[in-house]
Formats: structure tokens, sequence, C-alpha cells
């Protein structure tokens, strides 16, 4: 693409803590989050002799009349001065070539909507407990995703920023809704908990040893690793013994109780 001259513009920068330029630059210790990843990379396709750039007034009147490297446009898009129409435009833009240019417009487009990718998470963080890394990249994949989705006839119509940057924020607060649920069903083990005597662990072990020890026949096993492990229903399983399903109903009910009884009194502990 031909270079754009740079100059500079009245445009203020989102007041935020800026990471590392590139990863070479990353300080030790520096944990570098997907939104660093994205911003490194947008800075490495902005800058230099040959930035990614679009032509101001051929996509918006209200820009320049020149090339405008991608670094300059976000400043642009965050300024007050521009119109939501002319916003609108750029973004209908990028979004047309990070779905047919390459890799490099998802990246440039990426970095336009950094600083909304960053409110949007702002709002979720909070009350999330969980790795930021992870919730951003739940932010970012939702963006993307909803970016793939969009209709290309209709994106002169839709507000793009506030959608895609919606999207994004609304697969976070999944993420961290999940990870609040995942959270609240993990349970601590008491003080003194100790392993249990064997049979433990996998339910088919104990099935096992009820069988070597006599406890319950093979017949009676595979009952109940059928029914209540693999979960298939109980009248198919009176269907393939030709009984009803009231009679293996009940005859379930008995054999569990054996097998509880043995494992209460310690009959399998050495099975």
């Amino acid at each position: 693409m031909p270079a754009g001259t740079t100059t500079t513009h009245p445009a203020r920068r989102t007041a935020m803590p800026e990471p590392p330029a590139a990863l070479a630059d990353t300080p030790a210790g520096w944990e570098l989050t997907p939104f660093d990843a994205a911003e490194s990379a947008f800075r490495a396709l902005t800058t230099g002799p040959r930035p990614l750039a679009l032509h101001g007034t051929a996509t918006a009147p209200d820009l320049p009349a020149r090339l405008v490297p991608l670094g300059e446009i976000r400043d642009l898009l965050l300024h007050p001065a521009t119109t939501a129409a002319a916003r609108n435009r750029v973004w209908a833009e990028l979004i047309r070539r990070a779905r047919t240019c390459g890799p490099a417009w998802v990246v440039g487009l990426t970095g336009v909507a950094l600083p909304g990718l960053r409110r949007a998470t702002a709002k979720i963080t909070p009350a999330y407990t969980g790795e930021l890394g992870d919730l951003q990249a739940e932010v970012l994949a939702g963006f993307l995703a909803a970016m793939r989705a969009l209709d290309t006839c209709d994106l002169d119509v839709v507000p793009l920023a506030s959608r895609l940057c919606w999207a994004g924020y609304r697969a976070g607060l999944a993420h961290a809704s999940a990870n609040a649920r995942h959270a609240m069903g993990r349970r601590p083990l008491p003080e003194g908990y100790a392993t249990p005597p064997p049979p433990w662990g996998h339910p088919d072990f104990v099935l096992a040893a009820a069988v070597r020890r006599g406890v319950l026949t093979q017949a009676d096993a595979d009952l109940i690793g059928r029914n209540r492990l693999e979960r298939v229903p109980l009248a198919r399983l009176a269907a393939e013994r030709g009984i009803s399903l009231s009679a293996l109903a009940q005859h379930r009910q008995v054999v569990e109780a054996v097998l509880v009884k043995a494992i209460r009194d310690g009959d399998l502990s050495t099975a």
C-alpha cells in the first residue's frame, strides 16, 4: 500500500495505560494480554514507511484529503468533531477490508476498536475473579464473530461500532457468568479430609469389585451401570430382558440396596 504522510491532528487519545509497543520491548514480569498483543500488532502495521491506511475523503468527507494511517484514523474517530455518519463510514470500510483483504485488515479493524473493547471489558472486570487474559480473549472472539456475521449490504445503515463492541461485551459477560457459576460450585475440602478407603473412584470400579466379591451378579451390575451411569431408560432394559417395567424397577431397587450395604459394611474394601 502506498505510504501516507502522517501529520499531527488535534484528536485526543483516550487516557489509559499504554502496553509495550512490541513484544521485544516487553519489560520483565509484564504479562502480555490479548488486548496488549492486539495493540502491539496494530502499531506494527500502522507505523513506519508503509503504514496500513485509508484515503480520508474517499472514505468519509470529514477526513483529510490524503492517505491516513489507521493509528490516526483511530484518533479521528475518538475526536468529538468527527460526525457519527463519518465514523460509521470508516467502520464500514474497515469491516469490508477485514472481510476481503486478509488478516492485516482484521488486525487494523481490531486496533481501531480497542478503545471501545477496553471500555466494554472494564464494565465486567470489577466482579470478575478469573484471568484477565481469558476475559479479553472472549471479548475479542465475540467482537470478531459479530463482524463476520454482518451482512455487508447493511453496513451503511447499522451502527457498527456499538453493534460490534456490544457483541464483545456480551461474550465477555457470558464468560464471566460461567466463571462465577463454576467458582460457586467449588467447595474447599474440610479440614482433616482423607482419601476414603477402597472402593473409591469411578463407579465402574465399584461395580466390578461387587461382581468379584459375589455381592452382585454380572447381570445386576450391568443393569445398574447401563441405567444409572449410561442413562439407558429402564423401559428399554425391561424390554430387552422380556420383563415388565415395574418388575425390573423393583429388582433394581433390591440389588442397589444390597450394593449400598456392602459398601457401608466395608465388604468391598479388599476386593
